[in-house]
């Protein structure tokens, strides 16, 4: 793999991002790989901002790394010149790469989704819920669907679960976010992919009746702050396994390093400074 940028900053771009263990992961990164031109930073952009500031993100940083809530609205935006096969067919960007004047669009979600699974030692072929139906919900769907698995999609929002059934048709099962009992107890994987659970909303659970969990069946809360959610402590008390949320930003953390830099992420060095980046704040610049 041949390197691409060897010098410029990268930038985490969503709202909020204050909470985010990026950049210290990154950093970490880049040090190891002996990329010392290079730097990650958190930059705060709303919704609302997003139109007006993404000429200068593109002056002032050579890749991006996109969150809540701008997966999907970089693309609804026109904002992008090409896209990747995983952005074309779940409609969610994460990873932005500024090369030769293009705007290049990826989604390293999916497969870090997958990645982290089978670090957890869980087979992906399985019967699925994903609670939520944005942009982490719809790349973490279609990898299940890729790997063989059966998925349900609980939306709280109907017109994003009108864009999710239009996305992948009867391929993907959509559901009322009030699950009811039945449908939580067929499925033996359950991904949490709303914001409930973490900052500022510590005491939410995305399941209103936690208590139907199959016990044996796996809990991964792609929420990673605070590392043992609610909806985890839950799951556990019901006798399933679970999976914490930091390692699909490990994984996911890796492929964007890779599209960036041309360089394989060193996966180690990365994981270990994201944990400990934990208890630190991150730095927001805007």
């Amino acid at each position: 793999m041949s390197r691409r940028a060897v010098a410029g900053t990268i930038s985490l771009i969503g709202d909020p991002v204050a909470h985010s263990v990026s950049p210290a992961m990154h950093r970490a990164g880049f040090a190891a790989a002996g990329l010392d031109g290079m730097d990650y930073v958190a930059t705060r952009v709303t919704v609302d901002e997003l139109p007006g500031v993404f000429g200068s993100l593109r002056g002032r940083f050579v890749g991006l790394n996109v969150t809540t809530p701008l997966k999907e609205l970089v693309l609804r935006l026109g904002l992008v010149d090409r896209a990747d096969r995983e952005v074309a067919s779940t409609g969610s960007v994460n990873t932005v790469v500024f090369a030769g004047g293009d705007v290049r669009a990826h989604s390293t979600d999916g497969p870090g989704f997958l990645a982290a699974l089978r670090r957890a030692g869980v087979a992906a072929s399985r019967r699925a819920l994903v609670l939520g139906a944005g942009g982490a919900s719809r790349a973490v769907a279609g990898a299940l669907l890729s790997a063989g698995g059966k998925v349900a999609v609980a939306a709280r929002d109907p017109g994003k679960g009108r864009m999710t059934r239009s996305r992948f048709g009867a391929d993907v099962e959509v559901v009322p976010f009030e699950v009811d009992r039945k449908t939580l107890q067929r499925c033996d994987l359950v991904v949490n992919a709303t914001p409930l659970g973490g900052p500022g909303m510590e005491h939410r659970s995305p399941l209103q009746d936690p208590e139907a969990l199959s016990p044996g069946a796996t809990v991964f809360d792609l929420v990673y702050r605070p590392r043992r959610t609610l909806l985890l402590r839950q799951a556990e008390e019901a006798g399933c396994r679970t999976v914490e949320g930091i390692e699909m930003l490990i994984e996911q953390g890796v492929r964007s390093f890779a599209l960036w830099t041309g360089v394989d992420g060193p996966v180690e060095v990365m994981r270990a400074a994201a944990y400990r980046a934990m208890d630190e704040p991150a730095e927001v610049v805007r």
